[in-house]
């Protein structure tokens, strides 16, 4: 079956709002893609958040190295596409987990390809997800090739 250009990315859509509970916070949400109305979302581009804050009020101007949230604070959080841009993952990834809940979920979309450097890839996203999360799992995406959605428990 053909998929039209309206169609792409439905199936992330669905992902995340099949696997994501409780509060959820879209981290590097730019316009607000993936956001649902009370969702929460950050992004250092204000005309991009100025953009998203049509789709939820809850989205802020900030660095996702220092998330202005207190521990604990949601259920879910999502890296789509843009832990590689942002740089010193691990630090990245330990400042997200302190935002979730005890029982809280990280997704983490990616479409990069194996480099060298400090990246986040289909290749080894579960091995460095799993530094910092109890279980990891990688869904493959069927509309992108080589893109992979990955589940982190915390």
């Amino acid at each position: 079956m053909l998929r039209g250009v309206h169609d792409r990315g439905r199936w992330l859509g669905d992902q995340l709002r099949t696997l994501g509970s409780g509060r959820r916070l879209d981290v590097g949400c730019g316009t607000g893609g993936h956001l649902q109305r009370g969702d929460a979302g950050i992004d250092l581009d204000a005309g991009r958040v100025l953009a998203a804050r049509e789709r939820s009020r809850l989205v802020a101007v900030a660095d996702a190295h220092a998330l202005p949230f207190a521990d604990g604070t949601f259920g879910t959080a999502y890296a789509i596409r843009m832990l590689n841009d942002a740089g010193s993952i691990d630090a990245l990834l330990l400042e997200i987990r302190r935002v979730l809940a005890p029982d809280g979920r990280l997704l983490v979309y990616t479409r990069a390809r194996p480099a060298e450097g400090d990246r986040l890839d289909r290749a080894n996203g579960g091995k460095r997800l799993g530094v910092h999360f109890r279980s990891v799992r990688a869904i493959t995406d069927p509309e992108e090739p080589g893109g992979v959605l990955f589940v982190a428990d915390r």
